[in-house]
């Protein structure tokens, strides 16, 4: 417990510095509407585009936590703390920062909806993420983001700053790249990346949903296991 209260303590400005990022895309998001109503749009409508990428924050957010896992650990047990009680309470603190961005962009979805009810009077609102996404799937956002991070650091310990960069850099643009393929995919395109697109598709057709889900918690697991092992094993050098 005392290792956790020292911990979270170090850590703290992780979380503060996480909302300034969220503040920031909060206003640009925002100043995207208001711009695209005044000059853009022809309809009666708006969408919460603020706190979407304030919600968008904290999951970048998180994940670049996991860039500083390796420096975190070395310091952490080069001063006395157990690779264990590390493991324990790190991840604790990822989740606890990701539940105050959570928190955080609802209280800035709210604020945003009712700036947009006194500029936009009796027009609709098109589109609100906050409203699409149920309580459970916050939780599961939460965990995702917790073991990725985990994960990450896990890998820059077992690869170096280089092995660390070859898996970072994919994953950040994999999910432009393979969105833009199955857009292309769908519009009938010939493209290589409309074919990757519908390999992409005719994979995501062999599963059912829950199949699928299945699946994922068994990665995520294992990568957790995986994660659990190049921590125990890492070299402790500062």
């Amino acid at each position: 417990m005392n290792f956790f209260i020292k911990h979270l303590k170090a850590n703290r400005d992780g979380v503060w510095i996480m909302m300034m990022f969220q503040l920031g895309l909060f206003l640009f998001g925002f100043l995207i509407v208001v711009c695209i109503n005044a000059f853009v749009n022809d309809d009666r409508d708006y969408a919460a585009i603020g706190s979407m990428m304030a919600l968008m924050a904290t999951v970048f957010g998180g994940l670049v936590r996991g860039n500083g896992g390796a420096a975190r650990y070395r310091t952490a047990v080069s001063m006395g703390s157990t690779r264990r009680s590390y493991m324990l309470a790190d991840p604790v603190v990822t989740v606890l920062n990701c539940l105050v961005g959570v928190a955080f962009a609802w209280v800035l979805n709210k604020f945003e909806l009712w700036v947009y009810s006194l500029l936009y009077p009796g027009w609709e609102l098109d589109f609100d993420v906050m409203a699409e996404m149920k309580w459970w799937f916050y939780l599961i956002l939460v965990a995702g983001i917790c073991i990725v991070d985990f994960c990450l650091g896990a890998l820059q310990l077992r690869f170096g700053a280089k092995g660390f960069a070859a898996i970072w850099f994919p994953l950040c643009f994999a999910p432009m790249i393979l969105g833009n393929a199955v857009s292309a995919a769908r519009k009938g395109g010939t493209s290589l990346m409309a074919q990757i697109g519908r390999g992409i598709l005719f994979l995501a057709g062999l599963l059912t949903p829950a199949m699928w889900a299945a699946a994922g918690v068994v990665i995520l697991l294992a990568m957790l296991v995986f994660s659990a092992l190049c921590y125990r094993r890492a070299e402790v050098r500062i």
